[in-house]
């Protein structure tokens, strides 16, 4: 190895070790090239997860205002109410704003399915914000406040920006996407918690417990963004000049003290002293806004100083890329230099090669190649002039080639009409160079012959058997589709039948539920009738009691008929006694007239007695008359109930026998419906045999029909085989054989 690479000119040696080096030299450009490629892609992941997050900040603010104001209504803060139709009006713009930001990075970021679910979940709180009680009010505000801190945390995760590699951005990040939007939730519920409970002015255990729960969840969180806000501004990395790192130092430091003095106020306020709280609500929710806007200041401030960052460090990597593209390129260009160089010296000894054979072919076989170098290429034109220094004494005389080629004609023009199917012609063997040649021909001539006859009488035969076949098929195939035909015929009919039969079941059915109509209605009639023979015996007892009762009333009538007369005897009586005492009175003159009056006023009485007893008589006589038509009316109406009662009592009997023929033509049309559904049953079973039978039949059809194609299709390949073969000539003895087979 070592003695051929001394063998190579200088140029080679260079081609060769440029070559070693630029290989990885490429490689390694190659992928330091793609790594920054997929970090760029990796921060510019990070800055369309920036500005979803961004999109979203002032949802989540809103969200928490609107949620506060609305737990404030309902506990009587009317107040709130104005702050309520421009917080939904806010909110209406940012969930439009939000929109455009997911049509352009939801897919990317895979946050689309949660925003539109966020949305939904909007829609259906916003009519309800205020029509409901507080407390459901404020937990199902806290279910959308809930998906929005998810949203974040899904647009943080999905882009990226948690999983940076340096860990400045990691803090920064985590504040931003996880701590902020929590505190922020925290810091809302212990406002409006808070809030409440200084309205009222007092606490019980159970709210005291929820303001310290809260409490403490806002000082975990609030130390964790102390940490990691501290983190990422160790290094400086994520300043742009001691202004912009002292005014995120400063929104940090204000956000930490803000929240810290709020749970301060909060535990000095409330849970110190649950019984008696005399902090204002207005304060107290006041400074929860100041802690809850500075924590928003610095996510605005981070959220900034963060996308300035990305945007440097996706300038740096760019001018990474393109500095090792530009050595990529300058390596690339001095190999192609050198690459061509060597390509020119190469070149030269090849074309040389190549017009030494170009002269060969022409038949110059005294050309030779010229060598130039030392090299491969040179020992290859080297070897080529030596095999053709060699070739040129192996080439015969033109004599001897003129010998052979006559040889040659001559072959082919006795071999010529096999060509044509002439397998009649044998070659003439002679004793230079083809009389081999002829007798192996002549050879193949006589197994030719033998092959071609047979394979004629084959197909002679093949062509009988197939159109024999092919009869046979057409009959078969056309007796196999009338028999589908015939038995597809007697499908329908069986099918018509069975339709009839399941008419018949059908109407059977009908007639049995109609039978069975009528039996309940015989039996609800004859009920009926006995009730009404029962109701007319009853009537026939009452009109008999209350005829009684009238014939009782026309005596006592008859009594006080009496009893009248006799008062107006007692009437005529005292008229006369007052009539006496007039003329008594008017006899004893003026001592009488006062008594004189008495008994005109007594005669007065006696008239008026007389005229009501005459209205009585004629009142009692009426009566009497009354009483003695209906007496007649009640007896004629006793023997006229009688008379229908024993008329209810026949049609109670024919009623007894309708039910009795009733219940007999129920069994009978029942009887007559098990039958004809087992008849349909037999007819249905019937149906799908001769169904069964019809699809057996047109398979067999249709496959008697692929038979016959298939063996027409035979026969007209056997008749193409018997004209193929017919264009073959064989002799006088073949020809004969070929006759006898026939």
């Amino acid at each position: 190895m070592f003695d051929k690479l001394n063998n190579l000119k200088i140029w080679q040696k260079l081609l060769l070790v440029t070559g070693l080096l630029a290989l990885p030299i490429l490689a390694l450009v190659v992928f330091f090239v793609d790594a920054r490629q997929r970090q760029i892609v990796h921060s510019r992941e990070e800055l369309d997860g920036l500005d979803y997050i961004v999109a979203l900040r002032p949802a989540l603010e809103h969200l928490l205002q609107h949620r506060d104001a609305s737990f404030a209504v309902l506990n009587g803060d009317e107040s709130q109410r104005d702050s309520l139709d421009t917080l939904r009006k806010k909110i209406d713009a940012d969930i439009t704003a939000i929109d455009a930001v997911d049509d352009r990075l939801g897919k990317a970021l895979r946050v689309s399915g949660n925003w539109q679910s966020l949305k939904a979940s909007w829609r259906q709180l916003q009519p309800q914000a205020v029509a409901v009680f507080p407390k459901e009010s404020f937990t199902r505000h806290t279910a959308v406040l809930n998906q929005t801190l998810e949203l974040f945390r899904l647009a943080g995760e999905n882009s990226n920006l948690r999983s940076d590699q340096q860990m400045e951005f990691f803090y920064l990040a985590d504040t931003l996407i996880a701590q902020v939007p929590q505190i922020s939730e925290q810091l809302s519920q212990l406002r409006s918690a808070g809030a409440l409970l200084a309205s009222r002015g007092r606490a019980t255990p159970e709210e005291s417990a929820q303001i310290s729960f809260l409490m403490r969840l806002v000082e975990n969180t609030n130390e964790t963004i102390q940490r990691n806000m501290a983190g990422a501004l160790r290094s400086g990395l994520l300043s742009t000049g001691e202004t912009a790192t002292a005014t995120l130092s400063g929104a940090t430091k204000n956000a930490v003290a803000a929240a810290d003095k709020f749970r301060k106020e909060a535990d000095r306020e409330i849970v110190s002293k649950p019984d008696a709280i005399t902090i204002e609500a207005r304060a107290f929710a006041d400074m929860g806004n100041v802690a809850s806007e500075d924590y928003f200041a610095l996510l605005d401030n981070a959220t900034s100083r963060m996308r300035t960052q990305l945007n440097r460090r996706i300038g740096d990597l760019n001018d990474e890329k393109y500095g090792q593209l530009f050595i990529a390129t300058l390596v690339l260009l001095l190999t192609g230099l050198i690459a061509f160089s060597v390509n020119l010296g190469i070149t030269r000894q090849i074309n040389s090669i190549l017009k030494t054979f170009e002269s060969i072919r022409v038949g110059d076989y005294a050309a030779r190649a010229d060598t130039f170098y030392n090299d491969e290429l040179g020992q290859m034109a080297g070897a080529l002039n030596t095999t053709l220094d060699n070739t040129v004494s192996l080439i015969q005389s033109r004599e001897e080639r003129d010998n052979i080629q006559h040889s040659i004609m001559k072959l082919l023009d006795e071999v010529s009409g096999v060509a044509e199917g002439d397998l009649r012609k044998e070659a003439e063997v002679t004793s230079d160079i083809t009389g081999a040649i002829a007798d192996s021909f002549n050879y193949m001539i006589v197994e030719l012959r033998q092959l071609i006859s047979s394979v004629q009488t084959t197909s002679f035969e093949v062509d009988r058997s197939a159109r024999q076949m092919q009869s046979s098929a057409e009959s078969l195939a056309e007796g196999s589709h009338r028999q589908s035909a015939q038995i597809a015929e007697a499908s329908q009919t069986i099918e018509q039948i069975n339709h009839s039969i399941r008419q018949v079941a059908t109407a059977a059915g009908t007639a049995a539920k109609v039978a069975e109509t009528a039996l309940l209605s015989a039996r609800d009639g004859s009920l009926s009738v006995q009730k009404t023979i029962d109701g007319m015996d009853s009537i026939r007892v009452q009109v008999q009691e209350t005829s009684k009762r009238v014939k009782r009333l026309g005596e006592s009538s008859q009594e006080i008929g009496e009893i009248v007369q006799l008062i107006g005897d007692i009437a005529d009586r005292t008229s006369i006694l007052a009539l006496n005492a007039s003329i008594q009175a008017a006899s004893a003159g003026d001592a009488g007239r006062g008594f004189a009056v008495v008994a005109e006023e007594i005669e007065r009485l006696a008239e008026r007695a007389a005229e009501s007893t005459k209205r009585i008589s004629n009142l009692i006589r009426g009566v009497q008359s009354d009483t003695s038509e209906a007496v007649t009316a009640m007896e004629k109406t006793t023997r006229e109930v009688v008379g229908g009662s024993q008329l209810a009592t026949e049609a109670g009997s024919r009623l007894g026998q309708i039910e009795t023929v009733s219940g007999e033509i129920s069994r009978l049309v029942k009887e007559i419906l098990d039958a004809t559904r087992l008849q349909a049953e037999s007819s249905d079973s019937v149906t799908r045999k001769v169904s069964g039978v019809t699809e057996f039949t047109s398979r067999t059809a249709t496959s008697a029909r692929q038979v016959e194609s298939s063996v027409r299709q035979l026969a007209s390949l056997a008749a193409a085989l018997n004209d193929s073969m017919s264009r073959f000539k064989l002799p006088q003895n073949e020809t004969q054989r070929e006759t006898t087979h026939a």
